[in-house]
This record gives structure tokens, C-alpha cells and sequence, in this order.
């Protein structure tokens, strides 16, 4: 089984099994945590050139998807495109086997029913150790309580019943708040039983020419 391992750490020959197989070659990759992975957006994200319209798709799709290529490439992989139809992916892989380190799935709506049914629901049917969802909701997302302020989302990840402790999904909401012209990007954290972590927030500075 692999294991999430620090930002500093790196898999060494024999670390880790998968399948009941030992990778036998020696490794490169790093696997991030969840707020590491977190810092590492917050970072990239910061230094983006970012669009010029909130309103319009496409463009923010495109900026989401080249801040996490660009993290991917920096930790040792080679991101690829609507792999098994996901946004993103980061791969190890190997001449028989591979595992899928981060599946990446991003939405420009605030609509909850259609991230439910689409976005979170493939996050849900595929096997990754990171599976990041993002879309962009009127309020970010909180903890209070063991709760998420979308329990929707927690809820879902608790009832697919998936027994994987190695498996964490991160939440990422970027919310435009025009009067302050700041985009603040809140995130949290969920295991496979849907107990969640909050991963700090951050803010950057952005007006909308609409």
C-alpha cells in the first residue's frame, strides 16, 4: 500500500508496496500532504497571472489546471489531461501496474447538486491518494465542528463506504469578494471516512473587469 509521505521525504527503492507488488526502481517522486499540497497552491496560485473576467469559464479552468501542471512537474511528474476523463492527474508509473498519486477535478459553477453528481461523484469511482475538487461557491469552505459548511460534500465521501486510509480529498474554493477586490481561497481536507480538517486560507488581490 502506498504511503502519503512528507513534502521533504522522497519513495526510495522497496518504500512502498502497491498490489502486493514492491516498486523495484528507484523513485523520484514526492508525495505531498494535504496542506503541504495546500501551501504549494497557495503559492503558485499567489504569482499566477490570473483572468480578466470572473464570469467567463474557461480561462480560470485553464489558470487552475497550469498552477497544478506546474506543482506536478516541480515534484516529479508529468501531469496528463482527461486521463479515465479527470481533469488532471499526477501518475507513477510502472511497465504493468501504476498509481494514480493525484486525480484533479475543476468546476468554474457555485452550483453544489452538479459537483455532487459530476465532479465529486468521479472522484469517488477512481482509486488516487489525493483526489482534489475545486469550484467556486458564494461561501468558502469551513470546519465548525467536525462539520464542513458544505456537509453535502462530507457526507457524500462518508457513505461510499471507501476503506482506504491512504486516500484524502481536498476541497478548494476560491470566492471572489468584489467590494474588498480580493479572491480569498479556503480549503479543507476529508479521509475516506469523511472526518474532515480545515487547510488554512489565503487571499489574493483581483478585480473583475465585467
Amino acid at each position: 500500500m502506498v504511503k502519503i509521505i512528507s513534502l521533504n521525504a522522497k519513495i526510495k527503492k522497496g518504500e512502498f508496496e502497491l498490489v502486493g507488488k514492491v516498486i523495484e526502481r528507484a523513485y523520484k517522486y514526492t508525495i505531498p500532504t494535504p496542506l503541504e499540497l495546500f501551501k504549494l497552491f497557495q503559492e503558485t496560485f499567489s504569482k499566477a497571472t490570473l483572468p480578466d473576467s470572473w464570469q467567463v469559464s474557461e480561462p480560470w479552468t485553464s489558470t487552475v489546471l497550469g498552477v497544478f501542471s506546474q506543482i506536478g512537474s516541480n515534484l516529479g511528474y508529468t501531469p496528463r489531461k482527461e486521463y479515465l476523463r479527470l481533469d488532471q492527474t499526477w501518475e507513477i508509473r510502472h511497465p504493468d501496474i501504476s498509481t494514480i498519486v493525484l486525480a484533479l477535478e475543476c468546476e468554474n459553477t457555485d452550483r453544489l447538486e452538479e459537483i455532487l453528481d459530476d465532479e465529486l461523484q468521479k472522484l469517488l469511482d477512481i482509486k488516487a491518494l489525493l483526489k482534489v475538487l475545486i469550484f467556486y461557491p458564494v461561501v468558502p469552505i469551513l470546519m465548525a465542528e467536525e462539520e464542513a459548511s458544505y456537509p453535502q460534500i462530507q457526507e457524500k465521501i462518508r457513505s461510499a463506504n471507501i476503506e482506504s486510509s491512504d486516500e484524502k480529498y481536498i476541497v478548494i474554493t476560491p470566492v471572489y469578494i468584489k467590494p474588498q477586490s480580493i479572491i480569498e481561497v479556503s480549503a479543507c481536507s476529508f479521509d475516506s471516512e469523511g472526518k474532515g480538517e480545515e487547510l488554512e486560507s489565503f487571499q489574493v488581490k483581483y478585480t473583475s473587469k465585467d
